[in-house]
């Protein structure tokens, strides 16, 4: 809800200050003021799907008579630095996609002021979150494996990059495996599964089964999410998405034209081979209009319900209790913008 994400948001001016404090202590020129300006420009905005879900689980799984201000702190804490390494994973999208527009306006890495600086502004936002986890959570027996897991979410994403970067510029030559491998670690793992993850780990959850239901339970939550994104990249308005959608225009294997290719017929394919990738609003059109000819929006209905049936299932069967409650809460938020309900509502 439009309220949980306030919640969340009213940290965000405390953990500027930290990490421009820190900063400072390096620089005697600026005092740090690069930091806090670079992320007032970038973090406002969009869901902070990630960073709520981590804290909602995290109270949701948490014993009532442990809610006390001092932990439910640190579960906002910890959502933060997830939020930041998504953040971290947006910008190089937004570099290696050429971006122009993330939440109606420019993409940091365009502004002149900063030249060639925003990958190294990446990097400053994932040491940031690093040096704030330690300040405010290290002293807790679990910071290791919160470190480690965000290491390896961190690993998956980056890595994930790479596949999509190499693989998805031919996507005439792509496949449904090549597509889940490519979100798999570029997308769902970090959005979905990581913040239950630490969630459960910073409640004091140590039993691995359960462990590995949240990852099956999870991964496959993610994987919805993820083919709406693409779905919605392509065939939603900019005033919803807040950004620009980029794939048709620069050719990315997304699951539109995965499809696309396993369902159109030869005539179809050699005409979508002319506009895809290319970035005219004529081109995008006939994309649109290509896909729209083997029946595109009732393919992804029919595939989204079935992946829902599929995921409800497997949350009767191997679920149970306060993550079992969990799960259902995700699963019926997943397909909600905040601003039309949100996590957690």
């Amino acid at each position: 809800s439009n309220e949980k994400r306030e919640q969340f948001m009213s940290y965000f001016p405390e953990i500027v200050q930290q990490l421009e404090e820190r900063a400072s202590t390096l620089d005697d020129i600026e005092n740090g003021r690069h930091v806090r300006e670079f992320l007032e420009y970038i973090i406002p905005g969009g869901t902070k799907y990630a960073g709520i879900v981590t804290v909602e689980t995290y109270k949701m799984l948490l014993p009532k008579e442990q809610h006390t201000p001092e932990n439910i702190k640190l579960g906002y804490y910890l959502g933060w630095c997830v939020e930041f390494l998504v953040e971290h994973v947006v910008l190089i999208d937004d570099l290696m996609d050429e971006g122009t527009i993330r939440r109606n306006k420019r993409c940091w890495y365009l502004l002149e002021k900063n030249h060639n600086g925003a990958p190294n502004d990446g990097c400053i936002l994932e040491s940031g979150m690093y040096y704030f986890l330690r300040k405010n959570l290290g002293h807790l027996k679990c910071f290791p494996q919160l470190v480690q897991y965000l290491c390896e979410a961190g690993y998956s994403c980056y890595y994930g990059q790479y596949i999509d970067k190499k693989y998805s510029n031919d996507p005439f030559n792509t496949s449904p495996k090549l597509y889940k491998t490519i979100v798999q670690n570029a997308s769902t793992y970090i959005v979905s599964y990581v913040p239950v993850l630490l969630a459960m780990t910073l409640a004091g959850y140590t039993d691995i089964e359960k462990f590995n239901n949240a990852k099956s339970i999870m991964s496959q939550l993610g994987f919805y999410y993820l083919i709406e994104n693409d779905y919605m990249d392509i065939f939603s308005d900019i005033s919803l998405k807040k950004k620009d959608g980029r794939d048709a225009q620069t050719g990315r294997t997304r699951w539109p034209i995965v499809v696309f290719m396993e369902r159109a017929n030869q005539e179809q394919k050699l005409r979508m081979k002319e506009h895809y990738g290319k970035d005219t609003v004529e081109d995008v059109a006939e994309v649109k209009k290509l896909m729209e000819e083997i029946h595109i929006h009732d393919i992804y209905h029919d595939y989204m319900a079935g992946l829902y049936y599929k995921l409800m299932q497997d949350i009767e069967e191997n679920s149970y209790g306060e993550l079992k409650e969990v799960y259902l809460k995700l699963i019926n938020t997943m397909t909600c913008s905040l601003d039309a309900g949100g996590v957690f509502p």
